[in-house]
């Protein structure tokens, strides 16, 4: 069981917790929930780094921008010292300046019980330069790097697949995830509001100010403008259609089409270098002229399909599905992270929504009385959304830090936590009702 330990980061003073296969974070803003989203991303993209940095050795290249100085002697670089040059830049792409840590700042993500990876301040450094974080390995993982340097053999054909293929197999068990990680952040109406003079846009910047972008955003900019070709003919024209699925595969690729298509009211498509939604009757709308809704959600949606056609396992950090969207398309787009999750996919959700709650609390108890009552909840849920809460956690991060908010005898989010703005809003109802009561009845007020 993957476990993380954040101290005194950002609005984080402490928090504890293990990682399950579906977490949902939710509390107020600014509380610290994507602190805990960027640092699960920081920790679960180290595998791909460390492949990187390998492929890099044995082709005598710089694997990864922002490491030219670290890497101009090419292969010449250790291994281990490489990883430890290259978290250290990663840290300050994902969590920005150095200036406003504490000293007691530090991470721990533990992969394994003997596979582990420290983020923390080095006080013995003067000033505030990349250096100031100090990366420890677990002699397990200090010894693999080790033992993979300079592993790979170079043709003029690049790194033989066989040998990438051992590497990945290794690497996966190391660290005890072969997934691979798809970051979705908040705020993603601006990208798309800007959709045909983005590419323009990244194309012209410099390698400085690619840089300045946090890393989880640049991936998530990067995988969009890299996927856009593949939606040519739209959703149903994706080329994965064509790979093997079986029986209860094309099940889930008809539902997510159908909750797609509730949510956007329409279907996505990128042709002639425009991203559109195409509308029942066969025209479409610029998706630059679409609803808000429509902006923020369209890149989940057509990311989560993509990945559901795909035959890797992924885990998927989405930051508030819910923004922009009415309560019912709320709903359906719970619904179909659910549905994505249960094809053998890894969810990290961010939330504020008492609808997005509700509706996972739904799913929970649809399995919860399915061994009781299968064929009837079937016919109000289907089976294929329902959610187990054996591996599932909800957190309620607040005053800087986290506290698992699931009932232990219904196996449900608490209701208090989903009601408990509805509390304040009705409290302040009370109150002035209290106040019209009292003055009708002639008390003085």
């Amino acid at each position: 069981m993957h476990k993380l330990t954040i101290n005194e980061l950002g609005p984080i003073e402490y928090c504890e917790f293990e990682c399950s296969q579906f977490m949902t974070l939710t509390g107020f803003q600014a509380s610290g929930k994507s602190t805990i989203a960027k640092a699960i991303y920081y920790f679960r993209t180290i595998k791909e780094d460390v492949l990187e940095l390998a492929k890099a050795q044995a082709l005598n290249v710089v694997p990864i921008e922002g490491m030219e100085d670290d890497f101009s002697s090419g292969f010449g670089v250790e291994l281990k010292r490489g990883l430890e040059n290259h978290l250290q830049e990663k840290f300050l792409r994902t969590f920005g300046s150095l200036w406003g840590i504490q000293d007691e700042m530090y991470m721990e993500y533990h992969f394994t019980d003997t596979c582990f990876i420290k983020i923390s301040m080095n006080k013995s450094v003067k000033y505030v330069i990349s250096n100031d974080i100090h990366v420890t390995f677990s002699d397990e993982l200090i010894k693999f790097l080790q033992e993979k340097n300079q592993c790979f053999s170079s043709t003029p054909l690049g790194i033989p697949e066989v040998e990438l293929s051992a590497f990945k197999a290794e690497l996966y068990r190391m660290f005890d995830d072969a997934c691979a990680i798809v970051y979705i952040p908040a705020g993603r109406s601006m990208i798309t509001l800007l959709s045909q003079q983005f590419s323009y846009i990244y194309a012209t910047m410099d390698d400085f100010q690619k840089r300045s972008l946090d890393s989880c955003t640049k991936d998530y900019l990067e995988r969009t403008l890299r996927l856009k070709s593949e939606f040519s003919e739209g959703l149903l024209g994706l080329p994965s259609y064509s790979s093997k699925k079986t029986i209860s595969d094309w099940e889930h690729i008809k539902q997510a089409l159908d909750l797609i298509e509730k949510i956007l009211r329409g279907t996505y498509r990128y042709s002639n270098g425009e991203e559109q939604i195409l509308l029942d009757n066969g025209k479409y709308v610029k998706i630059n002229f679409s609803s808000s809704g429509q902006q923020e959600s369209v890149w989940i949606l057509n990311l989560l399909f993509y990945y559901l056609l795909q035959q890797k396992q992924i885990l998927f950090i989405i930051e508030e599905p819910e923004s922009h969207l009415f309560p019912q398309s709320q709903k359906y787009i719970t619904e179909l992270i659910a549905l994505v999750y249960n094809s053998k996919h890894s969810i990290v959700l961010t939330t504020h929504s008492p609808y997005v709650l509700g509706t996972l609390n739904n799913l929970l108890y649809a399995h919860t009385i399915q061994k009781k009552y299968s064929k009837k909840v079937n016919e109000i849920i289907p089976e294929s959304l329902w959610l187990d809460y054996n591996k599932f956690d909800a957190w309620f991060v607040k005053n800087g830090t986290m506290e698992n908010c699931m009932d232990v005898e219904t196996h449900m989010i608490q209701n208090e936590r989903i009601d408990e703005i509805s509390e304040v809003i009705n409290h302040d109802f009370d109150k002035m009702l209290e106040l019209q009561t009292e003055d009708e009845e002639g008390v003085t007020v």
